[in-house]
């Protein structure tokens, strides 16, 4: 099913709120108001300014957000009801959680999304690869841990479930690479190999 530009921008307004509710969570959470200037959370985020105005738009038609400018800054304010929003989304940002010991077997996920649905192809790759995915090749992805069920969220939320499969594997073809690159990020430690 083909998403509408409003389906779009509605959806990446979504993770908009999501980031603002990262960002400001920690700091904010004892005053009970999440704010962030315009400036850092573009800087943040590395997102367009176009793109980011239009995004607000759409939060602050919804009673999501509120923004203001204070000492000549320009703030975002994330609403009860945004925060409300920001909760209940959460799974959008998987979290995949780490074994005690790895069972030595890779899940490899692979998605051959059409080209009509680019923006959820870039959104789903983004998020995989924040998790910790490492590309072995183009639209193929390797993790060392269970993480089916959290994939399978993530591309049903965003609409891609017909296009992405996870499989199982104990053996990868270079696969001393990989593991250099989980230890590398620290994904894996050295007493997972033992």
């Amino acid at each position: 099913m083909k998403k509408s530009k409003k389906e779009i921008i509605s959806l990446t307004a979504k993770q908009v709120l999501l980031n603002i509710f990262d960002i400001c969570s920690p700091f904010f959470l004892a005053n009970k108001q999440y704010r962030i200037t315009t400036n850092k959370f573009l800087t943040e985020n590395e997102i367009q300014k176009t793109d980011l105005k239009e995004r607000i738009y759409y939060l602050k038609k919804m009673w999501y957000i509120e923004t203001f400018v204070e000492n000549k800054e320009e703030y975002i304010e994330i609403t009860e009801k945004g925060r409300h929003k920001a909760s209940k989304h959460k799974f959008l940002n998987p979290k995949i959680e780490k074994p005690t010991k790895w069972d030595g077997k890779w899940r490899i996920v692979i998605f051959n999304i059409p080209e009509k649905h680019k923006s959820n192809r870039n959104f789903f790759r983004q998020k995989i690869t924040e998790i910790g995915f490492i590309k072995i090749q183009e639209s193929v992805y390797v993790y060392p841990f269970e993480c089916t069920s959290e994939i399978y969220d993530l591309s049903k939320q965003i609409g891609i479930e017909n296009y992405v499969v996870v499989m199982i594997s104990t053996i990868i073809q270079g696969e001393s690479n990989i593991i250099k690159n989980f230890l590398d990020k620290q994904i894996l430690s050295k007493s997972d190999l033992n």
